[in-house]
């Protein structure tokens, strides 16, 4: 399958290092605004040609799929200009700005009949399988609540990223979008109720401030210096139509003993927690004898979920395996997300 690479940054790397590895794809152009960076990957990928315009791209009618990277007020339009040109489209997260947007990628993506993916790449680690399986045999029962983290101190993160006309949001919307959706997916994607959300820019110069302070998270191949627009910290507390409900705990920029990233389930039958993506997982249940008794599955390998993000992508396209992650759930997920900032605009509960 031909493939074209839409965006050259940081994030493309992995992109573009998954698609040489898989047998069944060849990335063929690539293009991004700035013309040394998309021949800068080029070269070092061995891609025939190279475009400062996508559109230039997509009128290639080689190519049969596409891999967005791009900064994420750029998605919607990228998105609904490659399936209308017929290409299936792998999209990096977040899906869009706006829930409106992600209800336009969906319905782009349903008129093309071709398939529309989107980056959330977190689905593909063993321990996310792990518990995608372990739902599926009805071992955590109804899951009933999650609790979702992912904190920094003093990120230092610049460029497009901290302003928010062009990401949409700090830690929330860029990096525990994440952990929002591994969540949700394996709540199964509930129908959202309503939302509480607060946000605050609290000690955003913070970084700048300490002394011995360093980059954290992607950065962006452009180094331009912006005023930082998204907020420091981000909470929100959502319900579901299902009963359900999702506690979500975010923060660039924090004073917290803990830093990092972790879900956790809570199901009549069973309960987890995962720390990171791959890191630790803790089950508990009640076992045999009726004590409630803490179990950690083993695992002895990690799996290169960029890796698998972009074989199942291929697989997808190629053969017509269902995806595992549909355009609807990009529409829910920024719902979600939406919601959390507009209710901490407005200083109250959002329903649904």
């Amino acid at each position: 399958m031909k493939i074209g690479m839409i965006g050259a940054g940081s994030i493309s790397v992995h992109h573009l290092n998954a698609f040489k590895a898989n047998p069944n794809a060849e990335v063929v152009m690539i293009a991004d605004v700035c013309e040394d960076l998309a021949k800068t990957r080029a070269e070092a990928y061995g891609i025939p040609k190279y475009c400062t315009d996508y559109k230039e791209l997509l009128s290639d009618d080689t190519i049969e799929a596409v891999s967005i990277a791009t900064p994420t007020f750029t998605h919607c339009q990228i998105v609904c200009d490659a399936l209308a040109a017929g290409k299936h489209v792998l999209c990096e997260k977040p899906p869009a700005l706006t829930a409106a947007e992600a209800q336009k990628n969906a319905d782009a993506a349903k008129a093309s009949g071709k398939v529309l993916m989107y980056g959330l790449v977190c689905r593909f680690s063993l321990q996310a399988k792990y518990l995608a399986k372990y739902r599926d045999e009805g071992n955590f029962g109804k899951i009933y609540a999650a609790e979702i983290s992912r904190t920094s101190r003093s990120s230092s993160i610049d460029g497009w990223f901290i302003d928010k006309t062009k990401s949409g949001g700090g830690m929330l919307m860029d990096a525990a979008i994440h952990e929002v959706d591994l969540a949700l997916y394996l709540m199964g994607y509930p129908k959202p109720k309503s939302v509480l959300g607060f946000t605050s820019d609290v000690n955003k110069d913070l970084a700048h401030r300490l002394v011995g302070y360093g980059n954290t998270g992607y950065q962006t191949a452009t180094t331009e210096k912006r005023e930082r627009t998204v907020e420091s910290v981000a909470n929100g507390f959502v319900t579901f139509e299902n009963g359900a409900c999702l506690t979500v705990n975010t923060a660039h920029i924090r004073f917290v003993a803990h830093p990092g990233k972790w879900i956790e389930l809570a199901g009549d039958k069973a309960g987890a927690r995962l720390e990171g993506w791959d890191n630790d997982l803790s089950l508990v249940t009640v076992d045999p004898y009726g004590y409630m008794t803490n179990f950690k599955p083993g695992f002895n390998e990690k799996a290169n979920i960029f890796q698998e993000e972009i074989d199942h992508f291929v697989d997808c396209c190629v053969n017509g395996t269902p995806c595992i992650i549909t355009p609807e759930e990009g529409v829910t997920l920024m719902t979600v997300m939406e919601g959390i900032y507009k209710s901490a605009e407005l200083g109250k509960p959002i329903e649904f």
